[in-house]
């Protein structure tokens, strides 16, 4: 089997994009024994450099300027090629599908699944999204919905993290119910031995959130405060871009870059003496950092905003980010060591089938790739679908 990963950027595979999902799907393809190839958007120099001054003209900027007319159409030229150089190809997986005309890409005759954890529509319909918060005028947004609309609607089929997720597929897209199939997030278990004996008579709380505001640290931080008057010897372990704290069992680390090891053993050294995750963002699609957090035999707090609250179900307490008095009291309840610990051995079990090799189990499942067959002129037939575990 021969599948390409898809992600519209020079380097495709990159752990920086998206959280390493990218990554991580290839990773879980490779564990199934399937040839991976990257397909990415590196252009020529000098094509570069005009299409990088053309979708600045007007003075747009930043994201806005990345998704011009001129971008999307280089990045759609550019991933032809890769295609056309890549072949033989089985199948494809697409990310950042709003960026490019998938459209076209389709007319390859080679089947292509999608994946993503939301809708920008379902996104920017929350006002604490990084969509709707970043402040981008209407008009852009607008044409991002249509172009990720219409490849969604091209695509064979589009595999999504979440229910909350895929509702939105098939609500504000149109996508026919029976092409949308929940495969779910995947991760990368931390480097714990589950078998070591871990502490759980003292309360340790770590929070790992690169966006200090989205991720809700402030009010964390505010939950603690009240937990630490109740047991003095609560500790609060924090991880990402966060302000620099002064509060009484509170201990900060700064940003851990995933790429360096040195940083990425000190997380595995957080995760393995902590007694509970936390994490109550103020919107979450599908929060790896839970299933990491579960992995390493954590309970977890959660938030209901976004589909996250799906990742552990049942496993996980989900709380309002706005709620005070329930994160204070998910704390509490986390700080009774049989609590803490039943919960985070429960949580462990369901991250168990979270792991990247079970995600792409599944997507591979969804295309179907062993009812693939190619024309007699050698041009691939679409696959026909099915739902995973039929």
């Amino acid at each position: 089997m021969r599948i390409g990963v898809l992600n519209p950027q020079p380097d495709p595979l990159t752990s920086r994009n998206w959280s390493g999902t990218p990554r991580g799907i290839a990773d879980g393809l490779l564990a199934h024994d399937v040839e991976v190839v990257p397909l990415g958007t590196r252009l020529p120099q000098g094509l570069h450099q005009a299409v990088a001054v053309l979708s600045r003209i007007g003075g747009k900027r930043g994201a806005i300027a990345d998704r011009t007319l001129v971008r999307q159409s280089s990045r759609t030229w550019a991933l032809a090629r890769s295609i056309r150089d890549a072949r033989p190809l089985d199948a494809i997986v697409s990310m950042g599908n709003e960026t490019f005309d998938l459209r076209r890409l389709a007319a390859c005759g080679i089947p292509i699944v999608t994946y993503d954890d939301s809708t920008l529509q379902q996104m920017w319909q929350h006002p604490e999204s990084d969509i709707r918060s970043s402040g981008f005028p209407d008009d852009e947004v607008l044409r991002w919905f249509s172009r990720q609309k219409a490849s969604s609607l091209a695509a064979t089929a589009c595999c999504v993290s979440t229910d909350w997720a895929g509702r939105s597929y098939v609500k504000d897209y149109g996508v026919p119910p029976e092409r949308v199939h929940v495969v779910g997030m995947g991760h990368r278990p931390r480097g714990i031995d589950l078998a070591t004996e871990r502490d759980w008579s003292v309360p340790r709380f770590l929070f790992v959130g690169v966006d200090w505001r989205r991720k809700n640290g402030d009010a964390v931080l505010r939950a603690f405060e009240e937990i630490r008057r109740r047991d003095p010897r609560a500790t609060l372990d924090l991880v990402g871009n966060h302000p620099r704290v002064d509060q009484a069992g509170v201990a900060g680390h700064g940003f851990l870059s995933r790429e360096i090891p040195a940083e990425q053993a000190v997380l595995d050294r957080l995760f393995a003496t902590a007694t509970a995750f936390v994490l109550p963002s103020r919107f979450e699609p599908a929060g790896i950092a839970y299933l990491e957090a579960a992995s390493a035999g954590l309970p977890v707090v959660a938030t209901s905003e976004g589909g996250a609250a799906e990742m552990l179900g049942r496993a996980a307490i989900t709380v309002h980010p706005h709620d005070h008095r329930g994160l204070a009291d998910a704390l509490a309840r986390l700080s009774v060591p049989e609590t803490a610990r039943s919960m985070g051995a429960r949580a462990s079990e369901v991250a168990a089938s979270s792991r990247w090799d079970d995600v792409a189990g599944r997507i591979l499942q969804v295309i179907d790739i062993s009812a693939q067959a190619e024309r007699p002129d050698g041009a691939q037939e679409p696959i026909a679908m099915k739902g995973p575990g039929q």
